[in-house]
């Protein structure tokens, strides 16, 4: 079982499930190389406002199940169900992880599409997708017998900001110019990559320099 965590982001650190990085207590924190991707409902808060705690668990257990067969399909770790957002972490190559992580972002903006379509309660559903790409450091926090595995710095805080940032670009996925030139270099064919713009530059709240973004909407 792997945790991934994240600075600055309280104490919410789900557990993950990745294949090849066992469970090994006394392994050592080490770095490695990762694609992190964050989904989120759009007005969420609001939207729980007009539903009794039955509905909500209704609405929650149908987004996560869709969310968490996005990510089998696509190969990442998937972090346990927390409120309306999930985040999957591929570790590995940055071409390979990246193409991977995006497809994946995209098959959950198609799997909300096709949910709303079907459903008949008048709640249309929204989600923004984040993602980025760089190092982390992995190891075990927590106290014993509680401890996690988790994944830790700037790359997990920027993929969560970039997932924010979808409500106030008006977009419904968000990538770092990292992670998109990666796709590129590795798969120039790519069609997803016509749906990005020119890069932008973006100010991530709390963090000194800003991140190169593109963003994309589905229609």
């Amino acid at each position: 079982m792997l945790g991934f965590g994240w600075d600055g982001l309280g104490a919410r650190m789900p557990v993950l499930r990745a294949a090849g990085l066992g469970p090994d207590r006394a392994a050592a924190p080490r770095s490695a190389f990762a694609t992190v991707l964050f989904a989120d409902i759009v007005g969420f808060t609001r939207l729980c406002e007009t539903l009794e705690p039955a509905g909500t668990f209704a609405l929650l257990s149908g987004f996560h199940q869709r969310m968490a067969q996005a990510v089998a399909d696509h190969g990442a770790a998937i972090g346990d169900p927390i409120g309306d957002g999930i985040m999957a972490v591929w570790c590995g190559p940055a071409p390979v992880a990246a193409r991977s992580a995006l497809r994946c972002g995209f098959a959950m903006l198609e799997a909300i599409e096709d949910w709303n379509r079907a459903r008949r309660d008048g709640l249309p559903l929204r989600i923004g997708v984040g993602l980025h790409a760089g190092p982390v450091m992995i190891g075990r926090v927590g106290a014993a017998g509680h401890d996690k595995l988790g994944a830790f710095g700037d790359t997990v805080n920027v993929a969560h900001r970039l997932e924010r940032m979808t409500r106030t670009h008006r977009s419904d996925i968000i990538v770092s110019e990292e992670l998109f030139r990666a796709v590129a270099l590795h798969d120039p064919a790519e069609g997803r990559l016509a749906w990005f713009p020119a890069a932008g530059r973006a100010d991530i709240p709390g963090r000194a320099e800003g991140v190169a973004i593109r963003a994309a909407m589905l229609a």
